[in-house]
């Protein structure tokens, strides 16, 4: 172990966070005792026959009004072809036990009975364990290279929101056989499916829309079981809550999402009710407490942003149902968490990969990638009636959540709808920029790395940019490739060289704090500030400093001066290091992977589809440049090769350089 690393992660360490976090610890250990009493042993599972006689799915046909009204599917293939033919694809291969998981490819997961393997890592070759009590079961085997995200993600049963819109006719009998292989190989508190109450609570999400879509054809066994199986997820989650003191995460907030759905769909039963009455509390607590004020989640990570919004939409459904409604400030929150999306996103709707990314999501009706959040406009209008909030296309995920109503799509946005050219656009509670307009737009990064002690999903990111020439990626933020399987590969990803800033002497802008596979730590040393902030019609001018460089020998803060001028289509970079001494400093644009960089007299040409801009070192000591294999991760446990744009030298502090960066082409 790194002690000199944990002696400074403690010496930064407010020592009530500290007080709190040993109290929890001990604490938790102590409701781990319990825990075991009350989670072992043969009879804990809820028996069918004990449920009460007039069951009804008609709170989960309220949540999931898309799924019970089958009137839009015959038209769902005209309205959206693309997405209907890849939904297709997958629910046909889920029905006959073909997964494609965290970039496994379409993958057979049937045993030799034809029984679905639900406790393997398949793309490892390992099993986790299956038979012991969910608290003994390990995060992290001893193989490297063993996820236990993989059958965590399997058992989500999120491909049931492809049956339901594709073909649900068909693939009913697909769910049933493979919900009830999964109840007799999973049972209530034994093994690896039930070691993440999150991935629980998910999971009860999957089924409430099977529910929802199913219902009338199941017999009175089935719903019996069904409704068993689901209040025992909600006794789990209820009693395996992932709170914490000083942040709580999108594990928790999961949970109480999990509790406020089971709380809506299994009314009559009356822990059900309160469940409800918790979430609805705890939401009331924790939207604001997990979303900033400027409405990004404040994990400082664009992808779960993305997903804690999908929570928070569920909950807030589950709790309109529950006639349980989220008071008026936590909604006006999620509107500005929905405004925070169209912010980053802008007119393309695709967001850039900014912090961790293990490509969650909540009801996962298309595939789409990671960024892409176009479809969330006509859902936030549609949850919270928002006229501010811009107007979007129709989408499956849409009329699932409103109904068929929603399915038609809009003629055409109005001249009223369309968003004005602005040329800037800011985070400022979560330090993400917007310079640019509609189909050029840079993203600059300065802000917190998290909102709590120790890191959580942050990058070491700081005064990072991320380039967007008429409506396609050009520079971009490589993503993250894994979390425990490969520790290294994680903090590589993670680390500033990673990025698109200066890197000094080789050191990123903190030290990480990397004990095991499981627990990785930062240690706060940036400290960013944004010092300037300006934007108008003609263009914008952002100022940021981070002082992550004043703990080398030499060292000093480095402060990014960017210009965007909009009628030419230009940006200028400026970098100032107050370095003092000799450095080797160098310049990374990690280039998107269908993006290709060539030298010309008048600097470096990146293009990709049309869309192009020319990178050219304006002012400095002379610098190599070059062009360098490097990688780039779309998704979890998805890599492809891409190139980074290398400038470096060796410079005698303190050193001062600029870019700028023309765009080329028709603007779009």
């Amino acid at each position: 172990m790194h002690w000199h690393w944990f002696i400074q992660k403690l010496r930064r360490d407010n020592p009530l966070h500290l007080a709190a976090k040993l109290l929890f610890r001990y604490r938790r250990c102590l409701g781990n005792r319990w825990r075991r009493r009350r989670w072992s042993g043969a009879s804990i599972a809820t028996r069918p026959e004990d449920m009460h006689a007039d069951l009804t799915a008609g709170a989960a046909r309220d949540l999931w009004p898309g799924a019970y009204d089958r009137s839009w599917l015959a038209r769902a293939g005209q309205y959206w072809p693309e997405e209907h033919s890849a939904a297709t694809r997958r629910a046909d291969d889920a029905a006959e036990g073909r997964f494609d998981l965290l970039g496994s490819g379409p993958t057979s997961l049937l045993d030799e009975d034809g029984r679905i393997r639900w406790h393997d890592d398949f793309k490892a070759g390992k099993v986790f364990p299956k038979d012991c009590l969910y608290l003994d079961v390990p995060i992290c085997l001893e193989a490297p290279g063993t996820d236990i995200k993989v059958p965590w993600e399997l058992s989500r049963f999120q491909h049931v929101f492809a049956y339901v819109w594709t073909d649900p006719s068909r693939h009913g009998p697909a769910f049933l056989r493979q919900w009830r292989d999964w109840m007799d190989a999973n049972p209530l508190a034994r093994g690896v499916n039930w070691s993440c109450p999150m991935d629980v609570a998910l999971r009860a999400i999957s089924w409430s829309v099977a529910m929802a879509c199913w219902w009338d054809s199941w017999d009175k066994p089935t719903r019996r079981r069904m409704w068993a199986s689901l209040a025992d997820h909600g006794h789990f989650i209820r009693g395996n809550l992932e709170w914490q003191p000083l942040a709580r995460t999108n594990h928790y907030f999961s949970d109480i999402t999990g509790l406020a759905v089971l709380g809506a769909v299994l009314k009559g039963y009356p822990p059900a009710e309160k469940w409800s009455q918790f979430a609805a509390r705890e939401l009331s607590r924790e939207i604001p407490q997990q979303f900033a004020e400027d409405g990004f989640d404040k994990e400082c990570s664009t992808a779960y942003h993305r997903l804690m919004v999908e929570l928070a939409t569920v909950a807030a459904r589950a709790l309109d149902i529950s006639g349980r409604s989220l008071p008026t400030s936590c909604r006006q929150r999620l509107a500005a968490a929905y405004q925070a999306l169209a912010t980053l996103a802008g007119e393309v709707g695709t967001m850039p990969l900014i912090g961790d990314n293990d490509s969650g999501r909540v009801f996962p009706a298309a595939e789409r990638c990671d960024g892409d959040v176009h479809h969330f406009r006509a859902i936030g209008r549609a949850l919270l009636g928002e006229a501010e909030l811009p107007e979007g296309p129709t989408s499956p995920e849409l009329v699932l959540l409103f109904g068929p109503g929603y399915s038609k799509p809009a003629p055409g946005p109005s001249p009223k709808s369309a968003p004005p050219e602005r040329c800037g656009a800011y985070l400022g509670d979560s330090g993400l920029f917007v310079l640019g307009d509609t189909g050029d737009r840079m993203v600059i990064r300065c802000g917190p790395l998290t909102y709590r002690p120790v890191g959580s999903h942050q990058h070491l990111d700081q005064l990072s940019i991320c380039l967007t020439v008429a409506s396609r990626e050009l520079i971009v933020d490589p993503g993250q490739f894994c979390y425990t399987p490969w520790p290294e590969r994680r903090n590589a990803y993670r680390s500033t060289g990673s990025h698109n800033t200066v890197v000094v002497d080789g050191q990123s802008q903190c030290r990480i704090f990397a004990p095991s596979r499981m627990i990785c730590s930062i240690i706060p040393e940036v400290r960013p500030r944004c010092l300037a902030w300006e934007t108008g019609d003609g263009g914008g001018r952002f100022v940021g400093v981070h002082r992550g460089y004043r703990r080398l020998r030499g060292g000093g803060d480095h402060e990014r001066t960017v210009f965007f001028d909009a009628s030419e289509r230009l940006w200028r970079i400026g970098d100032r290091l107050d370095l003092s001494g000799r450095h080797r400093c160098q310049w990374a644009f990690h280039l998107h992977p269908d993006a290709r960089a060539v030298s010309g007299p008048d600097g470096w040409h990146i293009a990709r589809d049309g869309a192009a801009v020319v990178l050219r070192w304006v002012e400095g000591p002379a610098v190599d440049s070059r062009i360098e294999p490097a990688t780039f991760a779309p998704g979890y446990g998805r890599e492809v090769e891409a190139d980074v744009l290398i400038f470096e030298g060796d410079f005698l502090g303190p050193v001062k350089a600029e870019f700028s960066l023309q765009t080329r082409g028709q603007k779009e």
